[in-house]
């Protein structure tokens, strides 16, 4: 039984990589993905299936019998083709049906995507619960951005509104970059950075004070936009400068309540935290305020063209 992730012949660089596993928030995730294939490409659905832990061929018995691998592998070829019946198939290529990890599969498959496309929580997950194993497997690994979806977001193209959480970090650069490549000139784009004040003794000039802080988050937030407009050969869009007081994840997640989406770069001046991602990243995505973007590294950024 194989169960390494497939090669990705079957994908080119243009494109949206999506999982689907006949639940509700895969299922969403896809609306969204082929409600978005204009701008960034066919949709590529990937199931991946793998046998249930309580088939152990040849364990139980004295003779070894073979798993019924025809038999799962065309429930999820079905399963795959019913939920293509609901959305617009014109965007869509044909599924890829795989024996794999779903998050290796989809990693692989998505490596020369635009995007990775997943919902919040896979099949079977209860509800309420936070990021399902296959969504934090594709976001801490992947080498493009990864959009997740939670249920009953806005699907609509484009959104109005865009969040982009800076930090000064290159990381962060990189997605503000990938905010302004690949949205429309008339999407506002909204920067926010948040700071907190961290009582610190200079030795001869006792402590600093607050407003010294804020000037210098000011500094890092204005100046984290125009290097990402440099790096990005220049911009329309209107980019709004925000600067907020607390904590990144609660800023974050209040400013981003009512906007379309919002980017995030997969590590910040945190540190690494939670497998690859940086802990203002992992703190936001395992229960997402709205659609999210995480964009890797600013060497591994695939662009939509």
């Amino acid at each position: 039984m194989d169960n390494e992730a497939p090669t990705t012949e079957s994908t080119d660089r243009r494109g949206i990589v999506v999982g689907v596993d006949g639940s509700s928030d895969a299922d969403h995730a896809l609306r969204w993905a082929v409600a978005n294939a204009e701008q960034f490409g066919p949709v590529q659905p990937v199931a991946a299936w793998r046998y249930p832990w309580w088939i152990v061929p040849g364990q139980l018995t004295a003779t070894s019998i073979s798993p019924p691998s025809k038999q799962f592998e065309e429930q999820t070829r079905a399963r795959v083709e019913q939920v293509l019946d609901s959305v617009d198939r014109g965007q869509c290529r044909n599924p890829i049906v795989c024996e794999s990890a779903a998050g290796p599969a989809l990693v692989t498959l998505g490596m020369k995507a635009n995007l990775i496309v997943v919902g919040t929580r896979g099949r079977g997950a209860a509800a309420g619960a936070l990021l399902g194993s296959v969504s934090t497997h594709v976001v801490s690994h992947a080498t493009v951005p990864v959009v997740i979806v939670p249920p009953n977001a806005p699907i609509e193209y484009p959104p109005s509104r865009v969040v982009v959480g800076v930090d000064g970090s290159s990381n962060s650069i990189a997605a503000l970059i990938w905010a302004i490549r690949t949205t429309p000139d008339e999407v506002i784009l909204e920067a926010v950075h948040a700071w907190s004040y961290t009582v610190a003794t200079l030795p001869e000039a006792g402590q600093i004070p607050t407003d010294v802080f804020e000037a210098q988050a000011r500094q890092t937030l204005d100046e984290t936009v125009i290097n990402a407009i440099l790096a990005a050969g220049g911009t329309r869009h209107e980019i709004v400068h925000r600067l907020e007081y607390g904590d990144p994840r609660r800023v974050l997640r209040e400013r981003s309540q009512d906007a379309g989406l919002l980017v995030l770069g997969a590590t910040g001046h945190q540190g690494v935290a939670n497998l690859l991602l940086g802990s203002t990243t992992a703190g936001l995505i395992h229960q997402p305020p709205a659609t999210t973007v995480v964009v890797p590294a600013p060497n591994e950024v695939s662009g939509s063209s």
